[in-house]
């Protein structure tokens, strides 16, 4: 029997800093914050946990999400460390490499309908 796995691209490495599309702050007051990755951890939840009752040559495990275990520098530099929870299939656009970027990115979201 094979255990295989299925390709996922994880978005940066360890030790980058990145700008993250998620409100910051004790009231969330800011819209996006930016931090080096400290660990990543992949998740493939309880759903794709890999329980084996048929008779099948290859079993395939997905990793659907990850964790990143971000901790703040420029401005925020000092709060206390955050996780980020990011779909890797499909692929979720909340993580960049730009401040220039994510403001790119927010500025082409449409607002949510009151």
């Amino acid at each position: 029997m094979k255990l295989t796995l299925r390709p996922a691209d994880v978005p940066f490495m360890v030790g980058d800093t990145v700008w993250v599309d998620q409100p910051f702050g004790p009231l969330n007051e800011f819209p996006y914050f930016q931090g080096i990755i400290m660990q990543i951890i992949l998740d493939g939840s309880l759903a794709n946990t890999l329980v084996i009752r048929n008779r099948v040559e290859t079993h395939e495990l997905v990793i659907n999400r990850a964790v990143y275990g971000l901790k703040p520098t420029g401005e925020h530099a000092g709060s206390p460390c955050v996780n980020v929870n990011v779909e890797l299939i499909p692929g979720q656009t909340n993580l960049f490499d730009t401040e220039q970027a994510i403001k790119a990115y927010q500025d082409h979201i449409p607002l949510p309908l009151a």
